[in-house]
């Protein structure tokens, strides 16, 4: 439970050698894992000490009725979290209920522990006062998690009030917006492939807090970046954003990028629709810097209206240096397509990559069934695992 906590409190040194999606899939599957484990708790204290009552009755002592009411709680806590956008419900409302949840579910918790633990004559697994007070450290630790994420957190990470600078539309339902902070000398370098925090504060759009991946490159000294595309009640007021608006900004996070990787190695980067955005993060630093190294975009999209930063990619493939190669797929091409078609799978892979899998990182960012499918062919491929990095935050 306690893990739980320090998994989603977005703590930098702990953050930094993992990546935030990862931290938040781990927390999302040991979630999963503590219902399963707390479903059992019961069932083996019941069968162990033949107390078969403590599942029957209705009417129980109260700090048997709090552990109850706690593992109900966690229930539908994980349930929601788990099917969040299947029961329709908005991100911020369910975070913010999320929020409270996970708290009410320790308290509920820790009573429920610490008076069974104790027991009636003092002779429980908590009695103990060494056995005791580490019980309690655990719960103050959690405690102090929550408070660094919910105010320390804040200032640690303060937000940069940044100007919108700029507003593209890069296709029908995709957008870029430029920021620049409005104090000089404040702005953050970010490491390719990462992501920061955004909150507009523009009227009529809710002063959210939304992760956005930064799509320029680090080299840029004007501003930073964010393409987003329009896929919800909030990114569906993106449209509405216009020069002039302002922005608070929190970030940079995320080790999603290539200098994470091994030094020099040949780059495959395969994207999905949007999820080109920190890959164009890369393919921009690569360019700005002169890189000397290889890299191969396959950027898969339903149609030729659907490619963003399609003239962008094409200059990038006249340049000596980085050696850019990139092919389009599309699923649902017009007549006079020229390339690729249909679903990027394995054979259409294979004849990419010339069957060269080895001493090479791969990348992949895209939607989640995209994501998956790609990993596992690259998997099967008898790619390294320690040569694949992807990333998706619909976990």
């Amino acid at each position: 439970m306690v893990l739980q906590f320090v998994m989603a409190a977005r703590i930098p040194r702990l953050e930094s050698p993992f990546g935030l999606d990862y931290l938040l899939r781990f927390h999302r599957a040991m979630g999963i894992l503590a219902v399963l484990m707390l479903l059992a708790h019961p069932i083996l204290l019941a069968w162990s000490a033949n107390r078969w009552w403590l599942l029957t009755r209705l009417v129980v002592p109260w700090p048997v009725q709090l552990g109850r009411l706690a593992l109900l709680a966690l229930i539908v806590t994980v349930i929601t979290a788990i099917w969040r956008q299947s029961l329709r419900m908005e991100y911020q409302r369910w975070r913010r209920w999320h929020g409270r949840m996970v708290v009410f579910i320790l308290v509920l918790a820790f009573v429920h522990s610490l008076v069974l633990g104790i027991g009636g004559r003092g002779r429980g697994d908590l009695a103990a006062w060494p056995v005791r007070a580490v019980w309690i450290a655990l719960a103050a630790c959690a405690v102090g998690v929550y408070v660094y994420h919910r105010w320390f957190h804040l200032f640690y990470h303060r937000k940069i009030l940044h100007e919108v600078t700029h507003v593209k539309q890069e296709s029908r339902d995709v957008w870029t917006l430029k920021f620049t902070p409005v104090s000089p000398g404040t702005k953050r370098v970010h490491v390719p492939g990462q992501f920061h925090y955004i909150t507009l504060l523009t009227p009529n759009v809710p002063p959210e807090e939304h992760p956005f991946s930064i799509s320029s490159s680090p080299a840029s000294a004007d501003g930073v970046t964010s393409t987003i595309k329009i896929a919800g009640d909030f990114t569906a007021l993106i449209p509405k954003i216009k020069p002039g608006d302002r922005a608070y900004i929190r970030g940079p996070f995320g080790r999603f990028s290539y200098l994470a990787g091994t030094p020099k190695r040949p780059l495959v980067l395969i994207a999905g629709g949007v999820g080109i955005t920190p890959l164009m993060s890369m393919l921009r630093y690569l360019r700005d810097t002169r890189a000397n190294r290889p890299a191969l975009l396959v950027f898969v999209n339903r149609s030729q209206e659907d490619i963003i930063f399609r003239e962008e990619l094409a200059a990038m493939e006249s340049l000596d240096r980085p050696q850019v190669r990139v092919v389009h797929v599309l699923s649902r091409p017009s007549a006079d397509w020229q390339g690729c078609r249909g679903r990027l799978d394995r054979s259409m892979l294979a004849e990419l990559l010339g069957g060269k899998v080895v001493e090479k990182d791969f990348y992949v960012c895209g939607p989640p069934t995209m994501a998956e499918a790609t990993l596992r062919i690259l998997r099967e491929m008898g790619v390294p695992r320690s040569s694949i990095y992807s990333e998706q935050f619909s976990y």
